[in-house]
């Protein structure tokens, strides 16, 4: 498959694996709510907080929508063009593969883009997530007028592109049929089956054993137009005119039609590429709201439309999806799951990142005002030194946080008394030898595996994992309590 290329991409490849490790610090403060809440703000650059965020949420996520920035030359420090589209590159491609790794196996991402850039955001996107998982590139119109000062063209729409992580397992949950479709459906001869519209009985090209003569209810003796047939062969057509699915006018003597009950039909709308101003908002719309919210005061240029990620969020999440979003702006996107939540009942979590000073005074304030929950978190320390030790600064329950999502995949309960054992999962216990935990305050004190420490364990009767700086223990009496090693900080 072609890729692209540009000066700068040899580093770009490295930037998500080369990004160290980091820890998150939660801040009280900002937070709102329900502090078991999952929903997670986090401050800091996008880059490093995902690397954080990974091993907790590696595959766990089923949308994500985007909006980066969409280089139209304020985006960065330079404004030579062929340097800052070189820099945009290098500055999306490692952030697009990080949000790869946190897709579920059924998920899917939306970024939204313009001209200057969706054409190479496209052919990186088919490097990293694969051309055969491309869904669609929306047009979202954006702008419901003409802006005359425009020498050439007044662009009106943006483009939202669209990827699967794994485009066969994805499931598209479709758009809601409105009322007015609904209306269409009639019930003139109270057929006991519920409301129903007639729709054409013939189709083209011919097919011959379709091609018969049908007598209506009045006598007259009809055949297909010209060029055409019949939907059905004469004997499903019989067997459907007795279960009366074929209608012929309410005096029996028009040409049939097939009945086609709303109860039978799907009851969801296939979406199509272009999203309307009319259906999803336009740029002025997104801007008013979050006016309103704020009392009136300006506090963010060019926000997006809750409607529109709503619609994303719609098409390809459930429930109790995770929904992410790194570039989160004024923090549409939490307002959206908000939204959804409260009009199906459901409990679809957030994560928003922001870099930028606003992300307390706006996408925080925002979530806040219009009745969510989440903690607020910054990005910290890294969680290895230069020598690749575990920074002195790590604490039990941060490390123990770590070990037990990267193992597991799931949220960290810490436990309600002091204790190395993490926590049971799928019949495998996790233990962490670290930092004091058994009060053993001598270097290495009780982070080293021993005969007699494993009789303090009380270890669990199964397979046990135990995470620690050392194992004196030899191979037959790991096997004989069925325990797994595995070294700090190495294994981590």
């Amino acid at each position: 498959m072609p890729t692209l290329d540009w000066s700068g991409k040899a580093e770009a490849l490295k930037a998500a694996q080369n990004e160290p490790y980091r820890l998150l610090e939660f801040d009280e403060t900002l937070s709102c709510g329900d502090s078991s809440t999952e929903n997670m703000i986090v401050q800091g650059d996008n880059l490093a907080v995902m690397k954080a965020l990974l091993p907790y949420y590696r595959s766990r996520v089923k949308c994500i929508y985007i909006d980066p920035p969409y280089n139209t030359g304020a985006a960065f420090e330079t404004y030579d063009d062929n340097f800052e589209h070189s820099q945009w590159l290098s500055f999306m491609y490692p952030r697009l593969e990080l949000l790869r790794e946190f897709l579920s196996d059924d998920g899917a991402i939306f970024i939204s883009i313009d001209d200057n850039e969706q054409a190479y955001l496209k052919v990186i996107c088919d490097e990293i997530f694969g051309r055969s998982n491309f869904v669609a590139s929306i047009i979202w119109e954006r702008a419901y007028a003409p802006v005359n000062l425009k020498k050439h063209f007044s662009e009106s729409h943006d483009y939202i592109v669209c990827y699967a992580k794994n485009f066969p397992k994805l499931i598209c949950n479709g758009l809601p049929r409105n009322a007015e479709a609904n209306s269409r459906y009639k019930n003139p001869d109270n057929d006991p089956r519920g409301v129903w519209q007639s729709d054409n009985f013939s189709v083209g090209p011919v097919v011959e054993s379709k091609v018969y003569e049908i007598i209506t209810p009045s006598g007259r003796k009809v055949l297909p137009p010209n060029g055409r047939c019949w939907v059905l062969n004469k004997d499903t057509f019989n067997t459907y005119r007795k279960d009366n699915r074929i209608w012929f006018g309410e005096d029996g003597n028009n040409v049939p039609r097939i009945k086609r009950f709303l109860s039978e039909v799907k009851q969801t709308v296939t979406p199509m590429t272009i999203w309307k101003y009319t259906e999803v908002g336009h740029s002025q719309d997104a801007t008013k709201d979050l006016k309103e919210i704020f009392d009136g005061e300006s506090v963010f240029t060019y926000p997006k439309p809750v409607k529109l990620i709503q619609r994303c969020l719609e098409l390809y999440s459930d429930k109790n999806s995770i929904i992410l979003d790194a570039f989160a702006g004024s923090g549409t996107t939490a307002h959206a799951v908000i939204n959804l939540n409260n009009q199906d009942g459901g409990n679809r979590k957030f994560i928003l990142i922001e870099n930028a000073d606003y992300c307390s005074t706006v996408t925080a304030e925002r979530v806040r005002r219009v009745g969510g929950h989440f903690n607020f978190y910054r990005i910290g320390e890294k969680l290895f030194t230069d020598t690749n030790q575990i920074n002195s600064a790590v604490t039990f329950e941060q490390l123990a946080k770590h070990i037990w999502t990267k193992e597991t995949q799931t949220p960290y309960k810490p436990a309600d008394k002091k204790s190395p054992l993490l926590g049971i999962y799928n019949d495998t216990a996790y233990y962490l030898l670290y930092n004091g935990i058994l009060d053993d305050t001598r270097t290495n004190g009780g982070n080293i595996l021993t005969k007699q420490l494993i009789s303090m364990l009380h270890l669990h009767e199964g397979k046990c994992i135990i995470y620690g700086e050392a194992c004196r223990v030899d191979e037959e009496e790991l096997k004989r309590h069925e325990i797994i090693f595995k070294q700090l900080p190495q294994n981590v």
